[in-house]
This record gives structure tokens, C-alpha cells and sequence, in this order.
């Protein structure tokens, strides 16, 4: 599977207007809402670790199975790979079967999610709400519209899964451009005209309807319909039980990072006044787009990374990792520098009426956060290999993260910093450093390596190249 330098741009400009989605809406969100509404739309955003959770894994599992199909695969393990030859033909039989898994597995979940969201989330939003001095039954819409698109785009959530794992990386991220302007478009007018909280949700929807349909019809071109209409699909059944053992373990281990990450707004919430928790949120989103942006790079690699250990391909495998990692940490420096010098200055400048974290707390979040991007990397390429060694570590880690922070929320008055730290010292204790040195110890990796991806990332930016 080959990765071209126009699927990496794309990748970029993907991750690009993902942020253009907060730079620019955001300072209208800022400007035109109280923070009150700032807030519900913070913990709004939180109600996506709910896909993250229902999600169990399956997401990773079924990209990774995807790119071993287009890469020879004639069947999938419970754990591990059968290594194929370079060149290996398609079986469309597995395929079909792999993706009628996806849309079975989806379909039901987001039945789940939807049973949740009119359970437990009534209480939710019913609590949240008291006190609120805003427009109560506009928020009430907001939530339960969210909730339902949320619904949807879990139900066709496999479509991205199967467009990067077939290594439609340009295509998909071409689809994800245009489908974020015309959020920024529609959430920018409604916004201005005056709609408030739900024009997010209003354009959210357009932008998730048109990349669905989009990526529905890049899959499925006319030559993948006609060999998937001549074959008999391999039994559903029977893949998802194979993954499932995968997958699982992949979803114990998300739940770290769900718990670390996404859930925290939904948390702190039930403690700390809406009006902090807008700016814990919005410095978060910052800290959140950094991370997104530090790691574009490898996700553009990823499938190709899958596609050379299904080859054995110890070297190109450990070029690609550490590559990644200098490129994330140089973003990620560079990025926080110019959010802490800048953010604030630049809020007062748009008469935002929430204001960031403090210096201390910003960097702090950012430090933390980098670490979990250097994290994601390790635990990814130990992913794909179809093993996931870290799964009951990262179990651990979470159940500790949530008795913690509900704990000390509790029975302190420390408030938002105890959503940047507790999370933080859980995850320094363990995860942060082990399976960094999993992979330093199994692929060898020697100083002279990062050496060789400094100069390798020098030559290959274009002012450099000659």
C-alpha cells in the first residue's frame, strides 16, 4: 500500500479545516453566547466519548481488517496476522463479509445509544439545567438534536473506517474538507443571524449527511459493486467473533483514554460552575486540536505501517514510528507556545467573554497532553499487529482516573485543575512511558535512528530539498 506525498497534504488539510471548525466558529460561539451556553455546548462535545464507549474497539479493529483484506489477507485471527506476499490478489468473499460485520455491529449499537439518550440522558440534561437563565427549551433541543445526529453517525460510522483502511487516504480527507466547510458555512450564518446554540447542531448535520453520502459512493465505486455482487460473503457471524477477541481489549484500553480525555467535561460538570467549565473547555479543544494536528502525520502512514507488518517489515515500520514522533513533538511545542503567548491576547481582541486557563494550567494541559499523543503512537503500532498487550493496564489506569477525579471533585474545592492533573499522574505512573520502551527494547531503537529521522524529515521539506 503505497502513500503518496498528496494523500499527506490532504491529510493536512483535513486536519486544517477541522481547526478552521474552531477558529473560526469558535470566536462566534464566544462572542455571541453567554458562557453559560459555552459551557452546555462543552459538555455537548463530551457526549461524543458515548460513541467512543459503545464503539468497544470495533473502529481501530475493523480499519486494521480492512487493510489486511486489500493487502492479501485471505482470512482474519483472533490475534496476530498470517503474513502475505507482496502483490497478493483480493478476496472479495472476506470483504463482503467484513463489511456486513461493520454494519451489523453499528447498527445495533447505535440502537443502544439511543436508548441512552432518551434514558439516562433526560436526568442528564434535566440536571444540568437547573439554574441555567438562558433559553431552557432551546437547550433541551440542542441536546436531544445532538444526541440523534450523534446516533447517525455512529450507525454509519464504518464508512471512514473503510475508506482509510482500503488507502483511500486522499479521497477521504478530500470528502472531510468539503464537508467541514459547509459546517463552518452553515453554523457561521445561523450563528450570526441569531439561531444560537443549536446552529452548531444545525450544521454539524448538513456537514455529517453530505460526507456520509460522499464516502458511501467513493467506497463502493463500480468495480467494487460488481465484484462484491459475484461473490457469496464469508459468514458475518464468524468475523465478528474473530475480531471481537481484538477488539474488546482494544475498547478496555480506550476507555483510559476516553476517561482521560472526553469524559472529563461531562464529569467536572457535575461539580464546577458552567461558566469555569467554558474555559477548562474551550483550552481543552485548543489542547485537543494540537493533538489532532501533531499526529496527522502518521495517521496519513498508518495503513500503510499495517500493510509492512503484514509483510515483516520490522525496519520501515520503526522509520515510520519514530518519524512520527519527532514531527508531533516538534507541532506540538510550536503550537502551545503560540496558544499560551497568543490565546489570551487574541480573545480579548474578539471580545470573547470566556477567557483561557491561566499560563500554569495551560501548560500543564498541553505537557499532558502531548504525552498522550506520544502514547497513541506506541499503542497504535503495537495495534497493528493485531495484538493489544496494553489493554488491561489501560483498564486499570482509567477505573483509577474516574474514582479519583469523582473522589477529589467531591471532597475538595481544587475544581478545574483536578481535570488536567488527576488524569495526568495516572497515566505518568504507567502508560505514558511503558510501552515506549515495549517498542524501543523490540525494534532496537538507538539515538542514531532519530538522528536519521531528523535529517529524513529535513529533506524532505521542499525549502530544503536541494
Amino acid at each position: 500500500m503505497k502513500v503518496q506525498r498528496a494523500d499527506v497534504y490532504w491529510n493536512y488539510a483535513a486536519t486544517f479545516m477541522r481547526m478552521a471548525s474552531a477558529v473560526i466558529i469558535l470566536p462566534l460561539i464566544l462572542r455571541l453566547l453567554p458562557s453559560e451556553e459555552v459551557g452546555l455546548w462543552t459538555v455537548m462535545i463530551g457526549l461524543n466519548s458515548m460513541i467512543y464507549m459503545l464503539d468497544f474497539g470495533f473502529f481501530k479493529t475493523f480499519s486494521r481488517a480492512v487493510t489486511y483484506v486489500y493487502s492479501g489477507a485471505t482470512s482474519l485471527q483472533r490475534e496476530g496476522f498470517t503474513p502475505v506476499e507482496p502483490g497478493s490478489q483480493i478476496s472479495f468473499p472476506l470483504l463482503k463479509g467484513l463489511l456486513k460485520a461493520m454494519s451489523r455491529f453499528y447498527g445495533l449499537m447505535s440502537l443502544l445509544f439511543l436508548l441512552l439518550l432518551f434514558t439516562g440522558g433526560i436526568w442528564y440534561i434535566e440536571h444540568l439545567l437547573e439554574g441555567f437563565t438562558g433559553d431552557i427549551l432551546m437547550a433541551r433541543w440542542a441536546w436531544f438534536s445532538y444526541g440523534i445526529l450523534l446516533c447517525y453517525q455512529f450507525f454509519t460510522y464504518y464508512y471512514d473506517a473503510a475508506l482509510v483502511g482500503r488507502g483511500m487516504i486522499k479521497r477521504s480527507r478530500q470528502i472531510i474538507v468539503f464537508s467541514q466547510t459547509i459546517h463552518i458555512i452553515v453554523s457561521s450564518v445561523l450563528l450570526l443571524s441569531g439561531v444560537g446554540l443549536i446552529s452548531m447542531v444545525i450544521g454539524q448535520t448538513c456537514a455529517t449527511l453530505i460526507n456520509r453520502y460522499l464516502a458511501r459512493r467513493a467506497f463502493y465505486d463500480n468495480e467494487t459493486r460488481n465484484k462484491l455482487s459475484d461473490v457469496k460473503a464469508t459468514d458475518w457471524r464468524e468475523i465478528i467473533r474473530n475480531l471481537f477477541n481484538t477488539a474488546y481489549k482494544t475498547g478496555l484500553a480506550g476507555l483510559s483514554w476516553v476517561f482521560a480525555n472526553r469524559m472529563l467535561s461531562l464529569i467536572g460538570a457535575l461539580y464546577i460552575p458552567l461558566t469555569v467549565m467554558a474555559s477548562y473547555g474551550i483550552s481543552k479543544q485548543l489542547a485537543d486540536i494540537t493533538l489532532t494536528l501533531a499526529i496527522v502525520w502518521f495517521g496519513a502512514y498508518y495503513p500503510k505501517l499495517t500493510g509492512e507488518q503484514i509483510r515483516k517489515s520490522t525496519h520501515e515500520v520503526k522509520r515510520i514510528y519514530i518519524k512520527a514522533q519527532l514531527i508531533a513533538v516538534a507541532i506540538f511545542i510550536s503550537a502551545a507556545i503560540a496558544i499560551i503567548v497568543a490565546g489570551a491576547p487574541l480573545l480579548k481582541l474578539i471580545g470573547s467573554s470566556t477567557p483561557l486557563l491561566g499560563k500554569t494550567l495551560l501548560i500543564l494541559l498541553f505537557f499532558a497532553t502531548m504525552l498522550e499523543a506520544l502514547t497513541e503512537l506506541a499503542t497504535s503500532v503495537l495495534l497493528s499487529r493485531n495484538e493489544v498487550p496494553h489493554y488491561k493496564a489501560q483498564s486499570i489506569t482509567a477505573v483509577v482516573i474516574l474514582l479519583l477525579l469523582f473522589g477529589s471533585l467531591h471532597f475538595t474545592n481544587a475544581g478545574v485543575v483536578l481535570l488536567i492533573a488527576v488524569p495526568f499522574v495516572a497515566q505518568l505512573a504507567y502508560q505514558h512511558w511503558k510501552w515506549s520502551m515495549k517498542l524501543y527494547k523490540e525494534m532496537e531503537i538507538k539515538l542514531s535512528d532519530y538522528s536519521a529521522g531528523i535529517k529524513s524529515i529535513y529533506k524532505s521539506l521542499p525549502i530544503f530539498n536541494n
